[in-house]
């Protein structure tokens, strides 16, 4: 019993249910796909802050543009780190990968959409240029934000399946 976050309106009453049941192990590949967008948008920022040159200086030198590259790393780093959880526990038949799987979409699509707004931060003006490529992970990543439903909706589903769990003392 107990009442339910998703409130019994088809997938969480916001939207974003997936269209056929949860995406089972087709999730974590695609918080994988999501990991690696956000790796390439975090390698592309690196190698920018190193080339580029403000006041005679490399502008990775700046304090302010670290602090960007650091919240790039925060994202890419949780979204790698649910996601290896979630294959690992589907791989190996572990209990837990349904909740696993879950989180994982979650944090990698929240997480690959803000690695790129970082990324964007730190490119300025030349990220905006289609021939430069960053906005092809951009665009990536606001198109997979609800592959597979939506954050919002994988974190209610998380939330009923720890309610169906006694996970108290």
């Amino acid at each position: 019993g107990g009442a339910r976050a998703g409130g019994g309106r088809g997938g969480g009453g916001g939207g974003g249910a997936p269209r056929a049941g949860g995406g089972g192990g087709a999730t974590p590949v695609l918080c994988a796909y999501q990991v690696g967008g956000g790796q390439a948008a975090f390698d592309m920022a690196v190698a920018y802050s190193r080339e580029r040159r403000q006041f005679g200086q490399p502008i990775g030198r700046f304090q302010h543009v670290q602090n960007h590259i650091i919240q790039l790393v925060n994202h890419v780093d949780a979204s790698r780190w649910t996601t290896y959880e979630a294959l690992w526990r589907l791989d190996e038949g572990k209990s837990g990968g349904e909740v696993a799987s879950h989180l994982a979409k979650a944090v990698t699509s929240e997480g690959f959409v803000q690695a790129v707004n970082f990324s964007h931060e730190v490119h300025a003006g030349v990220g905006v240029m289609h021939e430069y490529g960053l906005t092809l992970y951009t665009q990536l990543s606001r198109s997979l934000y609800h592959q597979l439903g939506s954050p919002r909706w994988h974190r209610r589903r998380l939330g009923d399946l720890l309610v169906d769990h006694d996970l108290g003392p």
